[in-house]
């Protein structure tokens, strides 16, 4: 019940040391400080938090909008075939754990059509077999 009226106390001081019976506040410089502490530790905490997002923002932005990724392609657990804008080159990349690798680079009437029409299995099956046609 006293931790009630303590609590209460936050709202309204002197109601709580009325009903504790205590006539003044006993502040322990101890519980001061270590309150003083975490609160500083908190702030420090966010503020890194905040810097380290601000570190990874740059990171997440690449070359100002420079670089696209049109689709990709589960291979299997690990490895991944991805179509990538850059430019006005699409590349055609290969990527497992540790390795990425350009497969193909599609140019000029080889490249896939941006719009949502077909699926991106459709579109690269289309693409590869432009490719072997032509070479």
């Amino acid at each position: 019940m006293k931790v009630f009226y303590l609590l209460l106390g936050l709202v309204v001081p002197q109601l709580s040391w009325a009903v504790i019976g205590s006539t003044k506040p006993q502040w322990n410089p101890l519980v001061i400080g270590q309150w003083l502490g975490g609160v500083v530790a908190v702030v420090a905490l966010i503020l890194v938090c905040l810097w380290g997002l601000q570190r990874l923002s740059r990171w997440s932005t690449p070359a100002a909008g420079q670089i696209r990724m049109l689709g990709g392609l589960s291979l299997g657990g690990r490895e991944k075939l991805l179509v990538v804008e850059v430019g006005e080159a699409q590349l055609v990349l290969g990527v497992s754990p540790g390795r990425v690798h350009t497969l193909y680079v599609l140019e000029g009437d080889k490249r896939l059509s941006t719009t949502p029409t077909q699926g991106f299995g459709e579109q690269l099956k289309r693409a590869i077999k432009s490719r072997e046609q032509s070479g």
